[in-house]
């Protein structure tokens, strides 16, 4: 297994802008001088989608300057961070309760550092629970508010789609249909498109591939597991995943078959809790073999014949690679009995709300056990025809989602929303 790393992430980063590389063709926006943007992104997925706006941004002009919070891949941009993201990493209506007086200390602080900077415009990226009410304040004191990936309003509390008239002035949209949703109510959207065909085209390439041995393939199948990037998520489902992964390895091996485990993981946090729990599973079930490999996921799910996936972005990345899925979700009783309540959809998992049918199985809850996962996860791997209709349905999945580089479009619509809309703060 590998060696655990340490990475410090400063509160105020330390990292210097890099130079400004080609500018994109932005000849038509003269935007105003010199606007401070305040960004914040709560998770690892939003701090992706930050860095690559941020780049962009940075190429049409050097001198705009960012502050706000954001995650490893923003830092080195130059972004200047003044918390660390890992902080805001919670998932479920309990966590957040007792996270509330550091969230709120944390949304203070923002807003007296939006003032003290002279900050002209926020670019808030997805995290909808804090965002919102953070965009809301914002938008009192003069400043302009952009939210890149809507909140999901059709999954779940539409209400809040007159909070977002309110206080967001840009709304940039992942999916088509959303933009449908805010044109009906007034709200002035781009759709910009999906980001996940451009950052795996690019992010692979970054990642070493994983060795397969040919001679082996016949008689080995490859399961990638993996437990989300939050540190709340991971806790709550490597036991899970694990376990299934033992149940697994007893079954294939009383057949006679062979399976290969591995475990992508970019949360540095929990590296050392994952190889601990990789290590005690291998001791408690001699022969099992589980691979753990840092900031390799998309190389893990590209050699896979199946991926367990915790609910999240993740389950579009799988989709990319036309791999058949588990989709599995866990959180607090009391979480889930109030998301039971406001979900509107019959789906979690991004794949089955965008195929509008349950294409992959969902085990929630209390069916996210052990024994329903190795029992789906064996259906796919010995039901062909099975098998082969969920990867046609996904691969329909893959198509809608598009090849746009949406940081790109993002980037566009923000400068020409600084070139209509100028400061008045």
């Amino acid at each position: 297994m590998a060696t655990s790393r340490k990475l410090t992430l400063p509160k105020k980063s330390s990292l210097k802008p890099k130079k400004a590389g080609d500018k994109i063709r932005t000849e038509n926006l003269s935007v105003p001088s010199s606007p401070v943007f305040m960004m914040l992104a709560g998770e690892h997925s939003g701090d992706l989608l930050g860095a690559e706006v941020l780049k962009e941004l940075k190429k049409h002009d050097p001198d705009f300057t960012f502050f706000g919070i954001g995650g490893p891949r923003m830092l080195e941009e130059g972004f200047d961070s003044i918390e660390n993201m890992e902080e805001l990493s919670v998932i479920g209506f309990t966590a957040v309760l007792f996270k509330y007086k550091f969230l709120k200390a944390l949304m203070d602080r923002l807003v007296e550092e939006a003032v003290a900077r002279s900050c002209t415009h926020a670019v808030l990226i997805d995290y909808p629970g804090f965002n919102l009410r953070l965009a809301a304040r914002l938008k009192k004191l003069g400043i302009k508010v952009i939210f890149y990936v809507s909140p999901q309003l059709w999954a779940w509390n539409f209400g809040r789609i007159h909070k977002i008239k309110e206080s967001i002035d840009l709304m940039l949209v992942l999916f088509p249909f959303e933009k449908k949703i805010y044109d009906d109510y007034g709200v002035r959207s781009v759709f910009v498109g999906h980001p996940i065909a451009q950052r795996i085209k690019e992010k692979i390439r970054k990642e070493a591939p994983i060795p397969v041995d040919e001679k082996q393939l016949a008689h080995l199948q490859t399961i990638t597991l993996m437990p989300g990037s939050r540190s709340g998520e991971i806790h709550r489902m490597l036991d899970t995943l694990l376990r299934s992964a033992a149940l697994i390895h007893a079954e294939a091996e009383a057949e006679k078959k062979h399976v290969r485990f591995l475990i992508p993981n970019i949360n540095v946090k929990e590296e050392e809790f994952i190889q601990t729990k990789i290590k005690e599973t291998e001791e408690a079930h001699p022969g099992i073999k589980i691979e753990y490999l840092f900031d390799r996921s998309l190389r893990c799910i590209e050699i896979s014949d199946i991926v367990l996936v915790t609910s999240g972005t993740a389950t579009l990345e799988v989709v990319y690679f036309e791999k058949p899925m588990v989709i599995l979700y866990k959180v607090s009783l009391l979480s889930y009995f109030i998301s039971a309540l406001l979900i509107r959809t019959p789906f979690i998992g991004l794949v089955n709300i965008l195929s509008g049918r349950e294409t992959v199985k969902e085990l929630i809850q209390a069916e996210c056990t052990p024994e329903e996962t190795v029992r789906e996860t064996m259906a796919i791997l010995k039901n062909k025809k099975y098998r082969n209709q969920m990867i046609e349905e996904i691969r329909s999945v893959k198509e809608s989602l598009g090849e746009e580089h949406s940081s790109k479009n993002a980037s566009r619509a923000i400068l020409q929303f600084l070139k209509e809309k100028p400061t008045t703060v």
